[in-house]
């Protein structure tokens, strides 16, 4: 899978209010410091735009933390149409990464082998 195929662009929806710190810009601020999020940015007062690795997220989980740190979704059917079908999407995409990244682990000779010990070896070391 090519590296541009890793990222996703999304526009995610705030409920409107007059509060600013439930607006775009407050949103941005909290995504800004996290890992896998390339770009936070406001699209306007309600909406925040985002570029993320799908290594690292996936729609829903930007979601569940933006509504763990207290901001409220639009929930129109639409948005909810979207979201759901981008969740779909980013979801068979991370099962391909996940099943293409064993075959990289064994292709690369540099990577070092990890020693496996018996069971009953290790609980001796605690006897």
């Amino acid at each position: 899978m090519e590296d541009a195929d890793r990222y996703r662009c999304r526009r995610i929806y705030l409920k409107q209010s007059d509060d600013p710190a439930c607006q775009a810009l407050a949103a941005c601020q909290a995504l800004a410091g996290i890992d896998g999020i390339v770009l936070a940015a406001p699209h306007s007062e309600h909406s925040v735009h985002i570029i993320y690795s799908l290594d690292k997220l996936s729609l829903e989980i930007v979601i569940d933390l933006l509504v763990e740190l207290e901001f409220e979704m639009e929930d129109s059917f639409l948005n909810s149409l979207r979201k759901t079908i981008y969740c779909y999407l980013e979801e068979n995409v991370r099962d391909k990464l996940q099943d293409e990244a064993p075959e990289d682990k064994h292709d690369d000779p540099e990577s070092p082998e990890i020693p496996h010990q018996d069971q009953e070896h290790y609980w001796e070391d605690y006897r």
